[in-house]
């Protein structure tokens, strides 16, 4: 059962991501995260990177894809499973997709990457706090990911994303982020 407190804040963080998103002032907010992200050792040491195919209303992910290729860098993008698991498959010019019943795109087919081959984990979410705390879109799928990963993950949060201390109840099965990149 979800918490209501979350459910509500989860609807409340993807207007106000909405909102900001749509500002002529986010461009050059994205472009500040993104660098920051760019340079930080995790990305510059990470081969292979788990990454998100954004949708509307997200961070666009697209930049990140496209730098860490041109840094030669293996992408590898989730696709789920039963039981709210989920797996990374490789996402090169031969990668097709299908649209879930949620509206992501994942990859139909492809190569999958083990787990403990992923450097790096870019990690979606609706908030983040300074101590790396993460609400996530609700289904757990990142938190039973994370809870074994051994690779870094980072989230790049945008002002209205980013909190000094967690707003929302924090759960045993909560699992903290490396970094959160604000």
């Amino acid at each position: 059962m979800q918490n209501s407190e979350k459910v509500m804040l989860r609807k409340q963080q993807l207007q106000k991501l909405s909102v900001f998103l749509d500002q002529n002032k986010a461009g050059n907010v994205l472009q500040r995260l993104y660098r920051q992200l760019f340079l930080d050792p995790h990305f510059l040491k990470a081969k292979v990177i788990g990454v998100t195919l954004s949708m509307a209303g997200e961070l666009p992910t697209q930049p990140i894809i496209d730098n860490a290729m041109l840094q030669e860098k293996q992408v590898v993008i989730p696709r789920t499973l039963p039981h709210r698991q989920m797996e990374f498959v490789v996402l090169d010019e031969a990668t097709t997709f299908k649209t879930t019943k949620f509206g992501t795109r994942e990859p139909i087919g492809g190569t999958v990457v083990p787990k403990s081959a992923i450097d790096l984990l870019i990690v979606p979410g609706l908030a983040f706090s300074e101590n790396n705390d993460r609400l996530g879109f609700g289904g757990g799928y990142y938190d039973r990911f994370l809870a074994d990963f051994k690779g870094s993950s980072i989230a790049v949060a945008a002002p209205p994303q980013f909190f000094k201390m967690p707003i929302w109840p924090i759960e045993q099965f909560d699992i903290k982020i490396t970094k959160v990149i604000h």
